[in-house]
């Protein structure tokens, strides 16, 4: 019986050393993409993810900082992935002068449009100033770069 299970464990080493040992020699037969495997693609964001989210982060750190070294005066919230920010300053108590000022800027592909607010008020009396948009854009005049500052005189809505 003992023979037996020798002569078992015999055929099944040698197919699988004999099947092992063209896998090892260094053949013509084999790529390079067999030899060394790719990597698994990672899950992570990729760079331009990662850079936009850092802007958010970084702005909305500097907002904070802001924050607190002007007790609740200046704010600034930032996000890049919407490009878009925000900025209020806020001055005044509420037993005498209040001057607020908020405003929006929308980035799209070369301009910044901004939407400001203007708040003046005594005690109990506020008056509010919607400004127009302000556009600015890039410009060029012979060689010369600078920025563009539109600003509506009219607006006409239907």
């Amino acid at each position: 019986m003992q023979s037996t299970v020798v002569m078992v464990v015999v055929l099944v080493v040698a197919p699988s050393v004999v099947a092992a040992e063209p896998q090892t020699m260094a053949g013509p037969e084999l790529t390079a993409e067999q030899r060394w495997p790719r990597c698994p693609d990672g899950h992570a964001l990729s760079l331009e993810d990662q850079i936009t989210e850092r802007f958010t982060q970084l702005g909305n750190l500097l907002g904070k900082h802001l924050d607190l070294l002007t007790n609740d005066m200046f704010q600034l919230k930032v996000d890049a992935r919407q490009r878009h920010a925000r900025i209020r300053i806020h001055g005044g108590d509420g037993q005498g002068m209040i001057v607020r000022l908020d405003s929006d800027i929308q980035l799209d592909d070369v301009r910044a449009r901004i939407s400001t607010r203007v708040d003046l008020g005594y005690q109990d009396h506020v008056l509010r100033f919607e400004l127009p948009d302000v556009e600015l854009a890039p410009t060029e005049y012979r060689g010369d770069y600078g920025v563009e500052l539109r600003l509506p005189v009219f607006a006409m809505s239907f």
